[in-house]
């Protein structure tokens, strides 16, 4: 599958402009930005309109959307705690290919991630949590000596 060069989405973007400059139901527009302005905080409305063009564009069928700030239920997956998160300057995206570079797993053997400020959880097939906890531990992201281990149980005594 080749990759839409950044030229080539400019001009779509300017295609769907001038489209809808030329919509016939401003008011249908005008009640669903009102929705927007309500419901997507106003620092969010730029990567939501990005992430509608991505999926009207197709691009998301075959990505997994990754959780902020929530666990997804784990009763798949193994948690991991990594000493890695926004404070790293880094990106879901840019942990994730970290772990699978450093790992050798695949993309979709991270079943999800868990970012917060100064942590993260990567929720990982329980067949390769040993492998990416030994792979990972102790190796540099981003100038920082990465700590990784399995995640501890939230009622655990």
């Amino acid at each position: 599958m080749s990759e839409i060069s950044a030229e080539e989405k400019a001009k779509a973007i300017r295609s769907l402009v001038a489209e809808m400059k030329l919509y016939n139901n401003p008011q249908e527009l005008e009640e669903l930005k009102k929705l927007i302005k309500k419901n997507v905080p106003f620092t969010m409305r730029g990567y939501f309109s990005a992430y509608l063009y991505l999926k009207a564009e197709g691009s998301l069928n075959s990505r997994r959307p990754h959780t902020r700030g929530q666990v997804r239920p784990t009763e798949n997956g193994s948690s991991l705690y990594m000493n890695v998160g926004r404070q790293s300057r880094a990106t879901v995206k840019d942990l994730a290919a970290f772990v699978c570079k450093e790992s050798g797993i695949e993309s979709s053997q991270i079943l999800s991630i868990v970012f917060k400020q100064n942590f993260s959880f990567v929720i990982v097939d329980p067949q390769v949590a040993e492998k990416v906890v030994s792979a990972v531990n102790g190796k540099e992201f981003k100038g920082r000596k990465v700590k990784m281990s399995p995640s501890k149980e939230k009622n655990a005594d």
